[in-house]
């Protein structure tokens, strides 16, 4: 049974730390864009599951990352699927304060944050960070319920900034997803 949030600690870093990233890697790992329009030009239906959204602690690290001394943050946790098949898992934290646009970005039910985000052109985020999930990380026990054998799995993370809200939003590729093909 999965505990959730399901855990993401790893050796986040810039993408230039790995060197051995192929082409196809690259496009999806760094891709600028929104990941959720990249993922629906791949596939006939797009769609998106809820499998959590509750309040969480921020750590340290994530306090850092968003430049907030807030506490705590509401934690997302979705998959992206395309054509049914889960491609992507991903998880959002939105510090726990009353800015509109956050209110907005807390109430978005089944839409995927993508098509939320990018519409807004005052949109900046940063550098996008990626990492490694081995076999035997934590993200393995999700993917072994949605039906999918143990791999090594690449993931990026990356903070957004709308209106002044602050969120972190980290997205790992399931086995299958099309960064592996």
């Amino acid at each position: 049974m999965i505990t959730f949030p399901v855990s993401l600690a790893a050796n986040w870093q810039p993408a230039s730390a790995f060197p051995d990233l192929t082409q196809q890697q690259q496009s999806w790992l760094l891709e600028a864009g929104s990941l959720t329009a990249k993922l629906k030009s791949h596939c006939q239906v797009f769609s998106v599951k809820v499998l959590n959204e509750a309040p969480f602690d921020l750590t340290r690290e994530q306090q850092a990352l968003l430049n907030t001394s807030l506490s705590q943050a509401l934690n997302r946790e979705v998959l992206l699927l395309c054509d049914g098949k889960p491609m992507v898992y991903a998880q959002s934290w939105l510090p726990a304060d009353d800015t509109l646009k956050k209110q907005q970005l807390l109430s978005m039910g089944t839409r995927p944050l993508g098509d939320v985000i990018f519409q807004d052109p005052s949109l900046s985020r940063t550098e996008i960070e990626v990492a490694e999930f081995s076999q035997q990380h934590a993200i393995q026990a999700l993917t072994a319920e949605i039906g999918y054998s143990s791999q090594a799995l690449w993931g990026r993370r990356s903070v957004f900034s709308l209106s002044n809200a602050h969120f972190l939003v980290a997205e790992v590729f399931l086995p299958g997803a099309y960064i592996y093909l």
